[in-house]
């Protein structure tokens, strides 16, 4: 065992190696005792390393037994604790939090002990992830039941609040997460439903300017005229009823300014915009003087750019300018495995609302909202719950598909042979599989645009006769 702790210890030039490091480092042997303790960790904890070193970690950090030792668990299980953040000493009165991973020391294929690396954050950085881990602590406590109140700063979503473990869902955080501390545009792109918004409140919550106006905009519900004295602001005369008005980029001030639905704009605006971020100052409508744009602006679009670009609906000019970095949500259809996390996450939610008391939902329900399209996303999902819980008796545990609404039963394709047999598609030739997936895609696409066929074959790709003939031959109607 000597030898083996010679690789990392034993010598003079180790002990001044770690002290190099700006990282706190901690290490203790097979037994928990601890035999590294850095300058770096001595700054952090405000300990002096005489009274750490040969200790061991429980009774360093003043636990009950070693059971309550973070390290000791690492050794005996060998699972890292990655990305843990808590307070370990206290200093002029005030809790020192510090963010570290511990990882078991394997050496030759021997688990010879455990060490911890902690990182030093700013000042500035200390009080942002303190404020979005006690936020998450607090949504934790209350069962994971935020009911979304307003922040000061107009915001009602962290990172906490974006629900899946795939890993599309997992490189989207990442990534969102890596570009939070950034001031360069950023486009958000995803279908609709599939929470884009919550994401840009998400970045700027975890941004350095968290405490700055995030003030958001859906560029669909505007109308052009509208839209454009709201963005820039106006002065007094220069239209009837105009009154001295400052602009959203004018009250975003150093914050967040999120333009959702961006795709929607006017192309006469466009230019507009376009000139205001490229010069990064803006006028208000009726006003000879400018005003410089302090914020960071992030746009969403509910469909591909580049699309909209060679349909001329979008300009390839503004793309470039709006899309400093850009981040694609996945569709709920194609992160299936986020699909019974989220239910369970609404219904935590909706049954205090609701004063119901269900836990999760059948395994009928699960093979059904498993093969459903989604075309509305989480929004969609979050509704049908929702309406399901209202179906459901107080004391019922589990959802099932007889409480699915009656009029949402035709977008699940739900028979009364599907609510007693399961099995109902082994005896299905293979056409009449591909049959049903057919007329299950376009009838849900068809439902969501309103039956608007021009709409659904441009979104499908198809020309319109040609959907028109797959409707008829699919003998799908409108109920």
């Amino acid at each position: 065992m000597k030898n083996k702790w010679d690789l990392v210890l034993g010598s003079q030039s180790a002990e001044e190696f770690f002290d190099s490091l700006s990282d706190g480092i901690i290490i203790s042997d097979k037994n928990g005792k601890i035999i590294v303790y850095n300058r770096a960790k001595e700054i952090q904890e405000n300990r002096d390393r005489k009274n750490m070193l040969g200790k061991y970690t429980w009774d360093a950090y003043g636990y009950s037994g070693r059971e309550g030792s973070e390290h000791w668990s690492v050794y005996k299980t060998g699972i890292p604790a990655i990305n843990k953040y808590s307070a370990h000493s206290v200093v002029d009165g005030e809790a020192r939090y510090i963010s570290y991973s511990t990882y078991p020391l394997i050496i030759e294929g021997e688990t010879v002990g455990v060490y911890s690396v902690s990182k030093t954050e700013d000042t500035l950085h200390q009080n942002l992830v303190d404020t979005i881990e006690k936020k998450r602590e607090f949504q934790s406590n209350d069962d994971d039941l935020n009911l979304h109140k307003y922040n000061e700063n107009g915001t009602r979503y962290t990172f906490s609040d974006i629900i899946g473990e795939s890993e599309e869902m997992r490189s989207v955080v990442h990534i969102a997460q890596n570009v939070s501390f950034l001031d360069n545009t950023l486009l958000i792109i995803g279908e609709t439903g599939t929470g884009k918004e919550v994401l840009a409140q998400s970045i700027h919550n975890f941004g350095e300017k968290f405490r700055e106006p995030f003030i958001g905009i859906n560029c669909s519900a505007i109308p052009e005229n509208l839209l454009e004295s709201m963005l820039f602001g106006t002065e007094k005369g220069v239209y009837t009823g105009a009154v001295d008005s400052a602009g959203l980029f004018e009250k975003a001030g150093k914050g967040t300014i999120f333009l959702d639905d961006i795709n929607t704009m006017p192309l006469t605006l466009q230019a507009k915009l376009l000139r205001a971020i490229q010069e990064r100052r803006v006028s208000r409508l009726g006003s000879a003087e400018s005003y410089e744009i302090k914020c960071r602006i992030i746009s969403a679009t509910n469909e591909d750019p580049f699309k909209l670009i060679g349909e001329g609906r979008f300009r390839e000019d503004l793309y470039y300018r709006i899309a400093g970095y850009t981040i694609n949500i996945p569709s709920l259809r194609n992160r299936r495995e986020d699909i019974i996390r989220l239910v369970e996450y609404f219904i935590r939610r909706y049954n205090k609302i609701l004063g119901k008391s269900a836990i999760g939902v059948d395994n009928t329900l699960k093979v059904t909202l498993d093969n459903y399209f989604w075309p509305g996303n989480i929004r969609e999902l979050e509704n049908l719950v929702e309406n399901m819980l209202v179906n459901t008796d107080k004391d019922e545990k589990y959802l099932t598909i007889k409480a699915i609404p009656p009029y949402l039963k035709s977008r699940f394709l739900i028979t009364d042979i599907q609510v007693k047999e399961e099995k109902i598609l082994e005896n299905r030739n293979y056409n009449n599989l591909l049959d049903d997936f057919e007329r299950r895609t376009i009838t849900e696409y068809l439902i969501e645009n309103n039956w608007n066929i021009s709409k659904t074959a441009r979104i499908l790709d198809l020309n319109r006769n040609s959907l028109i003939h797959k409707i008829k031959r699919l003998e799908i109607k409108k109920d």
